[in-house]
């Protein structure tokens, strides 16, 4: 239960409020500029979107449909994620698995 409980904590206190907040920054930018540009739609249907899902998963969560298990990968993807949402932003996300099969024990010998 460990993992259900963190993972329904970093949704509802976390995660949704912030993507509230950046919903609430687009829709002022929107409103002092009187009009959306393109970026702005997409963007505000991407984050809206984004807090449908979480409140999906936490449905899920609260009516049992996920287990402890899949809780825990949830979790732990959801917080890398966050964790890493700065660092990222200009590196391709295609890339990111290129490196998956190197075996980094072995990056000391291979020189």
């Amino acid at each position: 239960m460990a993992y259900i409980t963190q993972l329904k904590h970093l949704i509802q206190n976390e995660l949704i409020p912030d993507v509230e907040e950046h919903i609430d920054d687009i829709f002022e930018s929107i409103a002092s500029q009187k009009d959306a540009t393109t970026e702005e739609r997409v963007q505000l249907e991407d984050m809206q979107a984004l807090r449908d899902e979480y409140k999906e998963l936490l449905t899920e969560l609260n009516s049992g449909q996920i287990d402890e298990e899949e809780a825990e990968q949830l979790y732990t993807e959801l917080t890398s994620m966050r964790e890493g949402e700065g660092d990222e932003e200009d590196y391709d996300d295609e890339d990111e698995d290129d490196y998956d099969e190197f075996d980094l024990e072995d990056e000391d010998n291979q020189y």
